[in-house]
């Protein structure tokens, strides 16, 4: 009975999942005080942070590309693929695109690539609050 629940929530995540392609153009850190002017949509929330493992380098993301430690991107359950942010730790901040879907883990709500997590400090931690701020393009 439990492979039947396994199987099912597989399939459930399978077909959910969004196929679009997404090409993650090369995005750099910033320091805190090169975003203190940017937009304050999504209500500039606070968010709890993990970031990825370096073991999954390679696997495939949700955008199709496949992880890369060394880039700055995301994973968040329901932004649009491509969707730019800044995130805030401490008095770190950096932009990251969002090309994956999770985090799965009860009370995440963004999973960070390891040197977006490095950038702001996140490494030591592992999961704490952060600051999110969708980057409006003019």
């Amino acid at each position: 009975m439990a492979f039947l629940g396994l199987l099912s929530a597989a399939l459930g995540l399978f077909l959910l999942r969004d196929d679009t392609e997404v090409v993650v153009s090369e995005v750099t850190a910033v320091r805190s005080s090169d975003v203190s002017g940017a937009p304050e949509s999504v209500d500039g929330r606070t968010m709890v942070a993990s970031y990825y493992a370096s073991v999954l380098e390679g696997n495939p993301t949700a955008s199709g590309e496949a992880y890369d430690p060394e880039k700055y991107t995301a994973a968040h359950r329901t932004l649009a693929m491509g969707t730019e942010l800044h995130v805030s730790h401490e008095d770190e901040s950096v932009r990251v695109v969002v090309n994956d879907r999770g985090p799965y883990a009860p009370g995440h709500d963004l999973d960070l690539s390891l040197a977006a997590a490095r950038e702001i400090g996140l490494l030591g931690p592992g999961t704490a609050p952060v600051r999110v701020v969708v980057d409006e393009k003019p």
